[in-house]
């Protein structure tokens, strides 16, 4: 079955935290669609990831927040207590 934007990010699947995210567009395109996304990486790709959220934001129906840096690294292995609304992208 083929998923529509209606359809595709209703809850529970809402919020997501994209690991490594670069430049963004993975995270700014669930966000787009209404999914409401935090991107992590490192911190020196935290401007970039900043910038394309700023130069998309117009587009953004649910929400994007970028997190990282040396202080709050998130990497594959660390481990993520939610209450199972929260997926990772």
């Amino acid at each position: 079955m083929a998923a529509t934007p209606e359809s595709s990010l209703e809850d529970p699947l809402r919020s997501f935290v994209r690991l490594g995210s670069g430049t963004g567009a993975v995270g700014l395109m669930a966000a787009t669609l209404g999914a409401d996304v935090v991107v992590t990486d490192l911190e020196e790709l935290q401007d970039l990831l900043k910038m394309n959220i700023n130069m998309n934001k117009h587009l953004v129906t649910g929400s994007v927040q970028a997190k990282g840096g040396r202080n709050r690294r998130l990497s594959f292995s660390t481990r993520l207590h939610t209450d199972g609304g929260l997926h990772i992208l």
